[in-house]
C-alpha cells in the first residue's frame, strides 16, 4: 500500500465530503415546513372563499324564500279583492277590507326585507369578488414560493447524487481499512479526519506536536495521527492542493 498516494485520495475525498455536508446543510434549512406552511396558507385562503361563497349561498336561499313570501301575499290580495264584489253585507266588505291592508302591510314589510337582502347580497357579493382577487394573488405568490423551494431542493438533491457518486467511485480505489479509519474520524472530528501539520501543529486541533511527529509523516511509511485528536496527518507542501 502506498501510503502517500492513499493520503492523496483521502485528500479529495474530505474534499468532496466538506462539499457534502455544505449541500445537505443547505438542504436542512430547506425545512419541509416551510412548503407546509405555504400550502397550510394557501387552504386557509380557500376556506376563506368558501366561507363567503356560502354565505352568499344562504342570503340567496333567504332572498328566494322572501320573493316567494311576497307572491303569496300579492296572489292572497288578488284573491281578496276579486271577494270583494262577491259580499253580500257590508260588515263582510270592511272584513275584507281590512283583510286586504293587512296583506298590504305584510307586502310592504317584505319588499323591505327583499331590499335589504338584496343590499346584503350586493355587499358580500363585493367581498367575495375582493376575496377572490386577493386568493389568485395570492395563490400565484404561492405557487411561485412553492415552485422555487421545490427547484432548489432539486437542484441541491443533483448535486448532492453526482458528488456521492463521484465519492463512492473514488472511496472504492482506497484501503478498506484506511477508508474505514478515515470514516471514522470524520464522523466523529466534526467532518475533518485529515488534516495538513504546519510549523509542527496539527491543523485540525492546532496543538503542537514533537518533531518526531513530523518526520514520521514526512516519511509517509505508515498513517500518522495526532497524538492529541487522532486526526489524520500530512504535509500541506506535497500534495499541490
Amino acid at each position: 500500500m502506498q501510503i502517500k498516494e492513499e493520503i492523496g485520495r483521502l485528500i479529495e475525498l474530505q474534499k468532496i465530503d466538506s462539499h457534502l455536508l455544505n449541500l445537505k446543510q443547505q438542504k436542512d434549512l430547506v425545512k419541509p415546513g416551510e412548503l407546509a406552511q405555504l400550502r397550510e396558507t394557501l387552504e386557509s385562503k380557500k376556506t376563506e372563499l368558501s366561507s363567503k361563497e356560502e354565505t352568499i349561498k344562504q342570503i340567496q336561499i333567504k332572498r328566494k324564500e322572501r320573493e316567494l313570501d311576497l307572491e303569496a301575499k300579492e296572489e292572497a290580495i288578488r284573491k281578496a279583492q276579486a271577494q270583494l264584489y262577491q259580499l253580500k253585507t257590508n260588515q263582510e266588505y270592511k272584513a275584507k277590507l281590512k283583510e286586504i291592508e293587512s296583506l298590504k302591510a305584510d307586502v310592504s314589510v317584505i319588499e323591505e326585507d327583499v331590499i335589504k337582502i338584496l343590499d346584503e347580497l350586493e355587499e358580500k357579493s363585493k367581498e367575495l369578488k375582493e376575496v377572490q382577487e386577493k386568493l389568485q394573488e395570492e395563490e400565484n405568490r404561492i405557487k411561485k414560493e412553492i415552485s422555487k423551494i421545490e427547484d432548489k431542493i432539486k437542484n441541491l438533491e443533483d448535486k448532492i447524487k453526482n458528488l456521492e457518486d463521484k465519492r463512492n467511485i473514488l472511496a472504492s480505489q482506497v484501503d478498506k481499512n484506511v477508508l474505514k479509519r478515515y470514516e471514522y474520524l470524520l464522523q466523529h472530528r466534526g467532518g475533518l479526519a485529515i488534516v495538513p501539520l504546519r510549523n509542527g501543529s496539527c491543523g485540525g486541533c492546532f496543538m503542537n506536536l514533537p518533531p518526531e511527529i513530523t518526520n514520521k509523516v514526512k516519511q509517509y511509511k505508515d498513517l500518522v495521527q495526532c497524538e492529541m485528536c487522532a486526526r489524520l496527518l500530512y504535509l500541506e507542501e506535497d500534495f499541490s492542493l
